[in-house]
């Protein structure tokens, strides 16, 4: 599979994972809101029944009285029933925008009568009793989920012992992966995080130079035209393991600790020689390491954070220079 082909595969995965929560979340405040006005509706017409049944005289209840009041508060209740479900189903989007005609304007009626029992919006300015209830707030507890990582920033590979090095504006990383993250306590304050993705690398030299290949070793050497693009791209594939601190609503920082397996390496050169444009695109092992580790910390909003890594291992092997990152996460 190509690498631009697996790049889309992945961006729509990403976006299918994204799209999928969204729709759960909506999914989930819909049918809260709905079990809230059943709660409602529940509340109002069994306060209704309990004035009519004290209203009752107390030596002796008519049986056909008694009889009246419990078939009238069974039918609120199957009417209220109805059209909450149907309600609910409009605001899921599975209504079938059909009606029974044979209700007519009477079920109508009975819709708007007990529509009213419904406790009406603060935006109302009308209140139902003088006394406000003290409503007990509800702490959900904080449960592992799955969300997708961007990571994006700049590479830097400067070589103490080589006065070409690289360029670091013009040598970037990028990876998408998917992260699981674990609470450790029942209000998310502490996360343990465990991802896996890929990542792509790329290292632009300095000057004229370019990677070659020479017994086993890289070096950068000085082109014989003038280069209008000289870089060096590898694909890896990343896992990651770390702890994430939140204080607070807003803000976050952690660290981890990675590993990441060499997939592939390209070179892209263009040139131009007696006034011809040639670009050459070369895919082999330019002797990258099979396999680095390494370490990155983090601090930002839960969202956003600024992050800086560190390879443990070099870059190239039987070179001296590691691979310094710093850069953005969205979560």
């Amino acid at each position: 599979m190509k690498r631009k082909h697996l790049f889309l595969l992945l961006l729509m995965v990403w976006g299918a994972v994204t799209g999928l929560r969204a729709q759960n979340e909506e999914i989930n405040r819909k049918a809260q809101a709905h079990f809230q006005r059943l709660d409602s509706i529940s509340k109002q017409l069994e306060k209704q029944l309990q004035t009519q049944l004290n209203n009752l005289p107390s030596d002796s209840i008519p049986t056909d009285q008694l009889n009246k009041i419990l078939d009238h508060y069974a039918d609120d209740w199957d009417y209220a029933l109805f059209w909450e479900m149907e309600r609910f189903r409009k605001d899921l989007g599975a209504g079938t925008g059909q009606e029974n005609e044979s209700e007519g304007e009477d079920a109508t009626q009975i819709f708007r009568q007990i529509i009213k029992i419904i406790p009406k919006d603060k935006k109302s300015g009308k209140k139902e009793n003088k006394k406000t209830p003290t409503k007990k707030v509800k702490i959900t507890k904080a449960h592992t989920h799955i969300e997708s990582v961007i990571r994006w920033g700049l590479n830097n590979t400067m070589d103490p012992t080589d006065s070409t090095g690289y360029s670091s504006w013009g040598s970037k990383y990028i990876s998408l992966g998917l992260e699981a993250q674990i609470p450790f306590d029942k209000h998310g304050h502490v996360q343990g995080l465990l991802g896996l993705g890929v990542m792509w690398n790329k290292l632009r030299p300095n000057g004229n130079y370019y990677h070659r290949v020479i017994n086993d070793k890289v070096y950068l050497t000085n082109h014989a035209n003038s280069l209008t693009e000289n870089k060096l791209r590898s694909s890896w594939l990343y896992t990651n393991l770390g702890l994430r601190f939140n204080p607070g609503k807003r803000y976050s920082f952690g660290a981890e600790v990675y590993s990441k397996y060499h997939l592939t390496d390209k070179q892209k050169l263009a040139y131009k020689d007696n006034y011809a444009a040639y670009e050459t695109s070369e895919k082999r092992d330019f002797k990258t390491i099979g396999y680095n580790y390494g370490f990155t910390v983090f601090a930002g909003t839960r969202g956003l954070q600024f992050s800086f890594g560190m390879d443990f291992l070099p870059y190239f092997q039987n070179q001296n220079f590691r691979l310094y990152q710093i850069g953005i996460i969205l979560r």
